[in-house]
């Protein structure tokens, strides 16, 4: 499975991330985020993305509504490629 790594640092949107293979979703905690160690790894060998916010207002979101939102996204994604093949 690919890493994908929820970081607002991160340059790619989620909407821009391939989703539709075998991923593991990593999300960090809403006041520390990912450690280090694992943004390394998925720069190296998986995807950093971004959820986008509205203005600057919030800067990152509860790590359950991360959550739900990437994994909408991914079925989202596979039920498209289910029915364009």
């Amino acid at each position: 499975a690919r890493l994908i790594v929820a970081t607002p640092e991160a340059s790619v949107d989620y909407t821009a991330a391939d989703l539709r293979g075998p991923v593991a979703l990593l999300i960090g905690a809403e006041d520390r985020g990912v450690d280090e160690h694992w943004r390394q790894v998925a720069r190296e060998d998986g995807l950093l993305v971004r959820i986008p916010m509205q203005g600057r207002v919030v800067d990152s979101l509860n790590a359950s509504v991360t959550a739900g939102v990437l994994l909408f996204e991914a079925v989202r994604q596979r039920r498209r490629n289910a029915r364009h093949p």
